[in-house]
């Protein structure tokens, strides 16, 4: 598929402010799945300087940074993207990967903040249990249905502001937004000896729909398969209707705009918004 993106992102503040050093991360992930075909970011006020570097992760961050004040903060992002996977399953698993939980005698020091649980509750912990043991621990099997259970059993939300709730507490209530249930799904993931990380970035979704955002999913690494996404908001393993633009091992390594401003009594207030555009068939053949 082709993805023709414009993504408008504004601040405005309620005074003169100065803005700190900030990191934004608009610019899509290139590997197996996607490829970037155009990219483009413009920033108002116009930076002092800035660079473009990856993170730890992989992610590319365009840090930037300003001199004087202003009274609005805007990023402007228009991209072409082409997803390449047209199968979600087209990979075969290394033979430890197939049955719970996966070792990584080879790969310890690497998975590490992949498998790292935060603050490990115990409810979490029996239902990613109940939903493996339900498919006799195979791998793939338990991600596909702990993707359908959380899908048809969780109300989903849609609540633009806020950090991501606990995994305790979006089981708890069985409802959250999209970036609740991929912390939960991550969570049930981490505790089944799975590496699973956090990713956001655009959905194909509803194309009629009036009012676009930012997505947000969970990833897997799998032996043999590599980095993979389930998508609990919709049910399903993912192929080419998502473009990833960063992925980590914690939510907060993924915002798009992160950094301070300064300025007395000042308050902020974000606008935002997101045009998709979807065409089926490659570049060329579009053309």
């Amino acid at each position: 598929m082709l993805f023709t993106i414009q993504h408008r992102t504004t601040y405005a503040y309620s005074g003169l402010v100065r803005l700190g050093p900030q990191r934004l991360r608009f610019h899509p992930r290139c590997d197996g799945a996607q490829r970037v075909i155009s990219h483009g970011l413009t920033v108002h006020p116009q930076p002092q300087g800035w660079n473009e570097h990856l993170d730890l992760e992989g992610n590319r961050i365009t840090q930037a940074w300003f001199a004087g004040e202003t009274n609005r903060f805007e990023i402007n992002v228009q991209m072409q993207v082409e997803t390449l996977r047209r199968n979600a399953f087209d990979f075969v698993l290394a033979p430890e990967a197939l049955v719970l939980p996966i070792p990584h005698a080879h790969d310890a020091v690497s998975v590490q903040a992949y498998l790292h649980r935060g603050q490990p509750d115990d409810a979490v912990t029996v239902f990613a249990a109940e939903q493996s043991l339900a498919v006799e621990r195979e791998t793939v099997r338990f991600l596909e249905r702990l993707c359908r259970h959380m899908f048809e059993t969780f109300e989903q939300i849609h609540r633009l502001e806020g950090a991501p709730q606990t995994p305790f507490e979006t089981l708890r209530t069985r409802r959250g937004a999209c970036r609740d249930l991929a912390v939960l799904f991550v969570d049930c993931c981490r505790a089944e000896g799975i590496p699973a990380r956090f990713a956001s970035g655009y959905q194909r979704g509803n194309l009629q729909s009036d009012r676009r955002d930012l997505h947000a999913w969970p990833e897997v690494y799998l032996p043999g398969a590599g980095w993979r996404g389930f998508d609990p908001t919709h049910g399903t393993a993912l192929a080419d209707t998502h473009v990833t633009i960063a992925a980590a091992a914690h939510a907060r390594d993924t915002m798009p705009v992160s950094g301070p401003f300064v300025g007395p009594g000042a308050t902020s207030r974000l606008d935002f918004s997101v045009q998709i555009q979807v065409a089926e068939g490659s570049p060329q053949a579009i053309i």
